[in-house]
């Protein structure tokens, strides 16, 4: 059953697009009558066609004509969300104030413009969010940085990295953990220039686990250019920092049950992959994935803290609601038996580069003695 998830899920959006785009061409055919209600349907259908190609379709592709579509492409996916969520404000002040159609419609306009252009703003602002965190077996304090889903592609490259590094850097980490989605699309898979210089110029270690989009647009790359700019790469693996156990997940799942749709879905997973680990009782450990998934597995071994990312917070609103619903472990810090759960917003965004209800965030970690 859980294989036709995918299927079913299409078929529910498909319908939900269907009845937003009818929903507007009624209301916009209201506001503005001269092109009708077959050619408002016609507007925003191919509006929505040129805008979700723009957005999804072009991570394989490199060029700027490309680039460009994608950009502009991603942002009016978002304003369409947004279109929405206006309508429904300036439909609640139809009843209270009964403005005319035509008022309502520049409203509503106006209003998704603005909102617009605040979730883009939003999104590449990005925040510094500080939490402490008692760590059993920890003798003194470990400063560490937690960076994840950066999400390089066709929004995001070079500066907004350099941005996010010199963030970091005067946060003055002793060492950084990030949990994957480094990359969106191959846009900067071409050329000379590489897109993770700036990790270079960090002198602290600097741990890596790579995401679902990672192996979408190209694992081997990405693994590649990570591992030539100082990243150290946990793949199922672990590492020692100090006192601390640091143990590195792939993007999997969570065991044999589990069918999921952002995952491999192999015969590795967080459990047979926690049971092998040669892991010390005695001292603290630290799991790094990518997601929030497998977490009895890891308490099962003994873990004192899992950071991860993937999602989003929701990024949008209503998808923030639907979040807190699909992941359980959605944004921020939570308790599972003896161990601590960080999920972080994380800094990038996933179809527009737009965050409305969320944060960008740059976890700064104090692991303190318990």
């Amino acid at each position: 059953m859980k294989q036709f998830t995918p299927i079913l899920f299409m078929v529910i959006t498909l319908g939900l697009v269907a009845a937003a785009i009818y929903y507007l061409s009624r209301r916009f055919t209201l506001f503005f009558p001269a092109p009708g209600m077959k050619g408002w349907v016609w507007i925003f259908s191919l509006g929505l066609v040129f805008a979700f190609v723009g957005s999804i379709g072009f991570s394989e592709l490199t060029n700027p004509f490309v680039t460009a579509w994608s950009l502009v492409g991603s942002i009016l996916l978002g304003a369409f969300i947004l279109l929405l969520l206006s309508l429904a404000v300036t439909d609640l002040l139809h009843l209270l104030l009964r403005p005319s159609p035509a008022l309502r419609g520049w409203l509503t306009v106006g209003l998704t413009a603005l909102l617009t252009g605040y979730g883009v703003w939003n999104a590449y602002h990005f925040r510094v969010k500080e939490v402490t965190l008692p760590i059993r077996g920890l003798t003194e304090e470990i400063r560490a940085v937690h960076l994840t889903d950066i999400h390089l592609g066709n929004s995001r490259g070079k500066k907004e990295l350099e941005r996010i590094v010199r963030i970091t850097k005067e946060l003055q980490p002793e060492v950084i953990f990030n949990t994957g989605d480094l990359f969106d699309s191959k846009t900067h898979f071409n050329g000379n220039e590489d897109v993770l210089d700036a990790f270079q110029t960090i002198a602290v270690p600097h741990y890596f686990v790579f995401g679902n989009h990672d192996e979408q647009v190209g694992l081997k790359q990405v693994l590649h250019r990570t591992e030539m700019s100082g990243v150290t790469l946990l793949m199922n693996g672990m590492a020692d920092y100090r006192e601390l156990q640091i143990v590195g997940l792939n993007n999997m799942r969570a065991d044999d049950e589990t069918f999921d749709i952002h995952a491999n879905n192999d015969s590795t997973t967080v459990e047979s992959v926690m049971q092998r680990l040669e892991i010390d009782p005695e001292r603290p450990l630290i799991v790094l994935h990518h997601r929030p998934d497998g977490i009895p597995y890891m308490a099962e071994a003994g873990a004192d803290l899992l950071l991860t990312g993937h999602t989003h917070a929701g990024q949008m609103f209503p998808f923030t609601l639907i979040a807190k619903w699909m992941f359980g472990y959605n944004k921020g810090l939570y308790q599972y038996e003896e161990m601590q759960i960080y999920v972080s917003q994380g800094l990038g965004t996933f179809f527009s580069p737009i965050r409305f209800g969320t944060h960008s965030e740059i976890t700064l970690l104090r692991l303190m003695p318990a």
